[in-house]
């Protein structure tokens, strides 16, 4: 297990935090029948509010320790997004919530760009945040209010294009970092499979695409059945 104060990836904090995912969203895929239908404002509303002032308070945190940075990670977006759709259940947002809450956020919480270990405030944040979105969309889509289609595919890639150019023109501007675009994360992730700079960002375009056809097997799966 991680020392309080040092991050161990794979030690018996993240194993267990990933044990618990994965038990919330086989939960959530087993009752799905029982939970379609119904008016879950009353889960909705509290668990966005709940996404929400977890992240507004890291700001603040992050403010009185000296750290001032912009919303512009990529789980930054997919949690305004999972807030947003959580609250409104518009579909195109809750589609966009969907593939980039799992592209990203999954992918944080198996890989946790993070130095802080169990027991300090940022492991806090960080896990209640990413496995929040992670269930959040989970949620979303067994209750029916993700439906996409291979164009779900490509629209959420070409978002994703558009959310590159800004961060990318936002860390040559500022020297910043966002997206991980102008260097790999500090702790091993996936990006160490693709070379280097930036060999490794070309090589994201094309893993997108696969993460998100994956995430929409599920529902074209269900559909060729439903069609048999």
């Amino acid at each position: 297990m991680s020392h309080r104060g040092e991050f161990a990836p794979f030690g018996s904090d993240h194993l267990a935090v990933l044990a618990a995912l994965a038990a919330g969203a086989a939960v959530l895929i087993v009752a799905r029948r029982r939970l379609m239908g119904r008016d879950d404002r009353w889960v909705r509303r509290p668990v966005a509010v709940t996404l929400a002032a977890n992240e507004l308070v890291s700001y603040g945190v992050a403010l009185r320790q000296g750290s001032v940075g912009l919303p512009l990670q990529l789980c930054d977006l997919a949690l305004a997004l999972t807030v947003w759709a959580l609250l409104s259940l518009r579909p195109r947002v809750s589609e966009l919530a969907y593939f980039w809450g799992l592209g990203g956020s999954l992918q944080a919480i198996l890989t946790p760009d993070l130095s802080q270990g169990f027991g300090t405030y940022w492991w806090t944040q960080f896990f209640l945040s990413h496995t929040g979105i992670v269930l959040s969309v989970v949620y979303l889509a067994v209750t029916g209010r993700v439906a996409p289609t291979q164009r779900s595919v490509w629209r959420a890639w070409g978002w994703a294009n558009v959310y590159l150019a800004v961060a990318g023109t936002v860390n040559w501007a500022l020297g910043t970092n966002y997206g991980y675009l102008a260097r790999k994360p500090a702790h091993p992730s996936l990006l160490d499979a693709f070379g280097p700079w930036p060999f490794y960002v070309l090589a994201m375009e094309v893993v997108a695409v696969g993460f998100f056809y994956l995430y929409y097997a599920p529902f074209a799966g269900s559909k060729r059945w439903l069609n048999r």
